[in-house]
């Protein structure tokens, strides 16, 4: 335990003081271990875990257990946690994502016969997993359950995401035409992933589907939003794009719905890249844009006679949009404590150096 880094310590200690604690206080502990902790804090959070392992707070636990796991501890989570290609009785389903994220080869077999399962949250994490295994031995049977939801409104949601593991780009227009024109919109996420996971040569798509009101692509309700997220990260597509999509779309002749649909999509994606810290799929490319240049590409004036930044689009194209007004101004109070945080840690790192 001495290797362990102060925040885990302290989360350790936390947990087993105030069982009851709020899961945000839990969350804002593994999100910094995420970023900082490293294989002793991982060993030592799966001791917890394993505990309680069906608290809700010790689940939580395993975002950072997953980020800095290696396959000596995901041997020990198998053991703990799976018996005869099943989840051990009150195991908690996102074990099956750890597992597949730490390239566990031994589970892929079990990951394989739990994609179909009836429990949605089960299915999503043998996806999950999956995508972080090879899948050579089992590309007949992946194929098949794909097939047979092709064209389907409702389906297992992530099994699409499979779709780069077991056939060629080509999928990707079939994919396509399968969101646009069929698949519900509770149940396209794993559509939006499979696309982005064939590269950056489907960026324009991905951002197609983003503008696309078939999509619904920034639904919170449904988590879309998030998969949305980290789709565009991995196509390489930026906030940069998407805000001057917008600027140049004012300018033309468009319907107010589809210029505030694109807006409440942004606001949403904006949201994500302020709020979310996990990266489900280990191998996916994450935004390194800095806050400072997506605040001023959001906020600046081109020149000081005309407020032709997003506030200004919406106050003059908008103008009785009000809900839309005060989203803008409260992600600007946003990236504004971000910024600061920032620069607060930028000044502590360099103070630090030079100790």
């Amino acid at each position: 335990m001495d290797e362990l880094i102060p925040t885990t310590k302290r989360l350790i200690d936390l947990v087993k003081s105030s069982p009851n604690i709020d899961s945000s206080i839990i969350s804002s502990y593994t999100n910094v271990i995420g970023k900082y902790g490293g294989l002793e804090d991982s060993i030592g959070l799966f001791k917890l875990f394993i505990e309680a392992p069906s608290d809700y707070n010790r689940i939580l636990l395993l975002q950072p257990i997953m980020k800095h796991g290696d396959l000596q501890l995901a041997q020990e989570i198998y053991d703990c946690c799976v018996y005869q290609k099943d989840l051990r009785e009150g195991m908690p389903c996102e074990v099956l994502h750890v597992l597949g994220y730490l390239g566990y080869k031994k589970c892929t077999e079990t990951l394989v016969s739990l994609i179909t399962s009836d429990n949605w949250h089960i299915a999503k994490a043998a996806s999950l997993g999956l995508l972080h295994l090879p899948c050579n031995d089992y590309e007949s049977q992946i194929k098949s359950i794909l097939d047979c939801s092709f064209g389907k409104s409702l389906f297992k949601e992530f099994v699409p995401a499979l779709s780069f593991k077991i056939s060629s780009s080509s999928t990707v227009s079939r994919l396509f035409e399968w969101g646009d024109k069929s698949a519900s919109t509770d149940c396209n996420s794993g559509i939006i992933l499979g696309i982005a996971l064939f590269g950056s040569d489907h960026k324009y798509i991905i951002k197609n589907i983003l503008w696309n009101q078939n999509w619904e692509a920034h639904g919170r309700g449904t988590g879309t939003c998030i998969w949305s997220y980290i789709a565009m990260q991995h196509v390489e597509l930026t906030f940069r794009e998407l805000i001057q999509d917008i600027k140049i779309l004012q300018n033309e002749v468009i319907s107010k719905t589809d210029l505030r649909y694109r807006l409440d999509v942004l606001s949403e994606l904006l949201d994500c890249k302020l709020t979310f810290n996990d990266q489900p799929v280990r191998f996916t490319l994450t935004n390194k844009e800095s806050i400072v240049d997506i605040y001023r590409d959001l906020f600046d004036w081109s020149n000081e006679d005309k407020d032709d930044s997003i506030i200004g689009i919406i106050s003059n194209a908008l103008e009785q949009e009000v809900e839309l007004l005060n989203k803008y101004y409260h992600l600007r109070e946003k990236l504004e404590m971000k910024i600061e945080h920032s620069i607060e840690v930028d000044h502590l790192m360099g103070y630090s150096d030079k100790l």
